[in-house]
């Protein structure tokens, strides 16, 4: 007798194996027979006694080989839309997940794309502000000392107390190009000499000894911090009979 055999999953087979014990049948093997068999249209089963038998005309080779043949396909049939039905939601998954990969992929392409331009354009900012910086440090050292003091009025020592190691022979330079030194409270003052009389000149003007209102009439800011360093260092008071500041400083 000829030998089928079929390859099923473990649900599909499962729920022929409960059939068969629903049905009566000893093993799933006997079930699907017995399934044949009635699909082909010529069985007669007992079931109570757990075994079919089957009468019919017995039909020819031929005939029983296509009505067979045609009970299988079906059976395929049926498992192969069983199998893609478990299958699609996979097949789903994995196409949702490459497109999700490539989008991350061109993502991160952008962004290094990106990333590129902006080094490139640091590199070339930091290129150009270290050129001016070094064009900047090269003018000031062609200009001397007191030309940088003309310019700023005023060098307090505590603002290049980081820059200059050797105060003590700058404040000694700058005195014999003839700058005013004054020696306030904790640091030493370099004046432009033109600047020194015209702080005079503008404080002995001042009538009130009121400091905020002093401050107020003075409206360079480089004024009012030396105003204050002189006033704490008292340098300058104010003459109450004479109603003006007066300076100490030789």
């Amino acid at each position: 007798m000829p030998t089928i055999i079929l390859k099923l999953e473990d649900s599909l087979y499962r729920e022929l194996e409960r059939r068969a014990r629903a049905e009566g049948f000893p093993t799933v093997v006997d079930y699907v027979r017995h399934l044949i068999y009635r699909s082909l249209g010529y069985v007669h089963e007992e079931p109570s006694e757990k075994t079919s038998t089957y009468h019919s005309a017995t039909p020819t080779h031929g005939d029983e080989h296509k009505r067979v043949s045609g009970v299988v396909e079906k059976l395929l049939a049926v498992l192969e839309r069983r199998l893609q039905d478990r299958i699609n939601p996979f097949t789903q998954k994995v196409d949702d997940l490459n497109r999700r990969l490539a989008e991350v992929i061109e993502r991160i392409e952008m962004l290094e794309e990106k990333i590129k331009a902006l080094e490139s354009h640091t590199r070339e900012a930091t290129y150009t502000q270290t050129a001016a910086q070094r064009e900047e440090r090269r003018e000031t050292r062609r200009r001397s000392a007191i030309e940088i003091l003309r310019e700023q009025k005023a060098i307090f020592e505590s603002d290049i107390a980081r820059r200059i190691k050797d105060r003590d022979s700058f404040f000694l330079k700058l005195q014999r190009e003839g700058a005013k030194i004054i020696e306030a409270k904790g640091e030493r003052i370099a004046l432009d000499p033109d600047f020194w009389n015209e702080f005079l000149s503008k404080l002995s003007s001042i009538s009130t000894n009121n400091e905020e209102e002093v401050l107020s009439l003075l409206d360079d800011p480089i004024e009012r911090r030396l105003f204050e360093k002189l006033r704490e260092a008292a340098l300058i008071y104010y003459d109450a009979v004479a109603k003006r500041w007066v300076s100490l400083v030789e």
